[in-house]
């Protein structure tokens, strides 16, 4: 972020005569009446209205006398007004800081739909008092109108005020992200209540199963896409051609925008705010189809048994073994190893899978006690206790 600084005068309007656009730092006292300067009523002035602070140095935001709560410069010694010291007075209030849009946003004069500038008025709209040719006889007013005077001021803010169109009518967005939301929240506690959810159960050994397994592989030719930087040796290329491999960020320019900061002394400076903005550019790099000789599963081979005594065993699986083209190798092994069950209260049958060792203990006919998820039905095997 940077900043470029300029000062202008704020504008205020006196209470008491009524006299408007009086400058903060020029007129600390009402041109009309005499009246001093509120420093509540300070306001930034729009851009076609601004005026430069020319040979005024800057000694800090005024402060309030603590006898008498008139405001004073700080580069005063002593209050003007009643002469008691100022030394331990507070800062003026200020303003709150005002952000006009960047370019795009409300250009100075210009005002959003629905708005109109100070004293103007939407076509067919007629200012309090005035009433279209024939609508309304000298001193009737419509139905819910008012006399003139009857409306309260409401300050007007225009774009280089920071002018804030109507905020947007709520979309259903939120609803939908609360629903969305809801159902999440409904399946996390099914889930839940699946799984810690259980009750005690006795269960009888009904029978068993094993299976073992053995992935065969085999030395092929293989055509596959790889970045050409990534062949690995003893690949040949077959094709070459251009692809998005990536995305990488860039500067785009920048977005800026003007911060109003009121100085407390009756004047503000305007500081020019900009961020960097980015975009993300595509990254093009070589990719490469090749052919490449490699390992591939080509089929897997499998042995079962239903009982203890049909002694588990891996599956023979013939492979002729060496680096040849065509050529086969056992790969990884699987096995499991499944004890049945019979619930006896509710007659369903549920299962085990346990390690060799311990599942070769569990006799056909043999009682055990455990728990048993409710909502699936499953055993919680790691608590079984023989009965």
């Amino acid at each position: 972020m940077n900043g470029e600084e300029a000062v202008y005068e704020m504008l205020w309007d006196c209470k008491y005569c009524g006299q408007k656009k009086l400058l903060g730092v020029t007129h600390r006292f009402c041109a009309g009446c005499g009246a001093p300067q509120d420093p509540n009523a300070r306001y930034f002035p729009p851009d076609h209205e601004k005026v430069a602070v020319k040979n005024h140095p800057y000694v800090g935001a005024d402060v309030v006398c603590p006898s008498c709560r008139q405001p004073m410069s700080r580069a005063a010694k002593c209050c003007t007004n009643c002469g008691g010291p100022i030394d331990k007075g507070a800062e003026v209030a200020r303003q709150a800081d005002v952000v006009v849009p960047p370019p795009g946003g409300y250009p100075p004069g210009a005002y959003p739909a629905g708005a109109h500038a100070p004293g103007a008025h939407a076509p067919g709209a007629y200012p309090p008092g005035a009433h279209a040719p024939g609508a309304y006889p000298h001193g009737a007013y419509p139905p819910g109108a008012h006399a003139p005077g009857a409306y309260p001021q409401q300050p007007f803010r225009s774009a280089a005020q920071g002018f804030q169109p109507a905020p947007p009518k709520k979309s259903s967005a939120g609803l939908i992200l609360g629903i969305v939301g809801g159902v999440f929240a409904l399946l996390l506690v099914l889930v839940l209540v699946a799984v810690f959810w259980k009750r005690e159960a006795a269960l009888a050994v009904t029978g068993h199963s094993w299976e073992r397994s053995i992935r065969i592989e085999r030395f092929e030719n293989v055509r596959k896409s790889t970045w050409c930087d990534e062949i690995p040796a003893g690949a040949r290329v077959v094709s070459r051609r251009r692809e998005q491999r990536g995305t990488k960020r860039e500067k785009d320019g920048q977005t800026c925008s003007t911060r109003k900061k009121d100085l407390g002394n009756g004047s503000y400076k305007e500081v020019r705010e900009c961020t960097d903005k980015y975009k993300e550019t595509p990254v093009y790099d070589d990719k490469c189809d090749i052919d490449v000789t490699e390992w591939r599963t080509a089929r897997t081979a499998t042995e079962k048994g239903a009982s203890v005594s049909d002694t588990p065993r891996w599956p023979v699986t013939k492979v002729t073994g060496g680096t040849c083209l065509g050529c086969e190798r056992e790969g990884s092994k699987t096995e499991k190893y499944t004890v049945l069950f019979t619930d006896a209260k509710s007659k369903d049958a549920a299962s085990c899978d346990l390690p060799q060792a311990k599942w070769s203990t569990f006799k056909v006919g043999s009682k055990w006690k455990g728990q048993v998820r409710v909502m699936t039905g499953g055993v919680d095997c790691n608590d079984l206790i023989a009965q």
